[in-house]
């Protein structure tokens, strides 16, 4: 039996990561999965908690990024379907970790919802899943003092205004405020994600887009053009499936 500590790129995770060195956890994993999307600074603040923490990271990954599997599988992830988290992270940690083990995730009480998914998900597979910011009742301040006491810098996502620290703010289950977010404060990467939907549209003849009704040129334009944008019915959080690499 191994103990699967699940890092992300967020405070929770890393949090969990130094509960664990604390607890002196037995055949500890700290496990890492790498979408080839993510902001160079998720990989300084990774290897500062391993460093730091004290632990040895395991990297995982099919070597593709999320582009590469749009165009693998003939389809675009988007924030109905997002494909690209299932196949290259769910379906990472289920292949890694085997029945016995324990897998640990940086979810708190806020996501209490989410918990109860993965325990449903990682259950007939014969791995038990365990939350220790629930468990122990720890709440965000705490989560950022500790992790700030060891000189640790947060990842530069959030202090750029995003709740979570994945595919360097431009995931594919953001709904247009985020989208709005992406292009005013990291415009490269927003050019970054319009290029892919672009040319997996071309490259397959139709018009496909993350969000439900509009590709991500149409909303530059409308953002250049300062036209107003309708954010009622707007995703504006992203969660990956399987880990998450959010603040909260």
């Amino acid at each position: 039996m191994r103990n699967i500590i699940c890092v992300s790129g967020g405070l929770s995770s890393a949090w969990v990561a130094l509960w664990a060195i604390r607890q002196n956890l037995p055949d500890a994993v700290f496990y890492f999965n790498d979408t080839k999307w993510e902001h160079e600074d998720l990989y300084r603040f990774i290897n500062e908690c391993a460093e730091k923490i004290g632990y040895t990271l395991t990297i995982d990954s099919d070597g593709r990024s999320p582009e590469d599997v749009f165009f693998d599988s003939s389809m675009l992830g988007n924030n109905r379907v997002p494909l690209c988290s299932r196949i290259l992270k769910a379906e990472r940690l289920q292949k890694f970790a085997q029945a016995g083990d324990v897998a640990y995730f940086g979810i708190d009480n806020s996501e209490a919802h989410r918990a109860k998914r993965i325990r449903e998900v990682y259950a007939p597979l014969g791995i038990a899943t365990r939350f220790p910011i629930i468990e122990t009742g720890t709440d965000k301040a705490t989560i950022k003092a500790d992790i700030e006491a060891l000189g640790i810098r947060r990842p530069i996502l959030y202090d750029l205004g995003f709740t979570h620290n994945n595919c360097s703010g431009g995931c594919v289950r953001s709904g247009r405020k985020q989208w709005v977010h992406l292009y005013r404060t990291l415009p490269d990467v927003y050019r970054e994600r319009e290029r892919v939907e672009n040319e997996f549209s071309e490259a397959f003849g139709i018009n496909a887009h993350y969000m439900k009704d509009m590709s991500l040129s149409e909303l530059r334009r409308r953002i250049e053009g300062q036209q107003e944008i309708d954010f009622a019915d707007d995703q504006s959080a992203s969660e990956c499936i399987g880990i998450c690499n959010l603040e909260n």
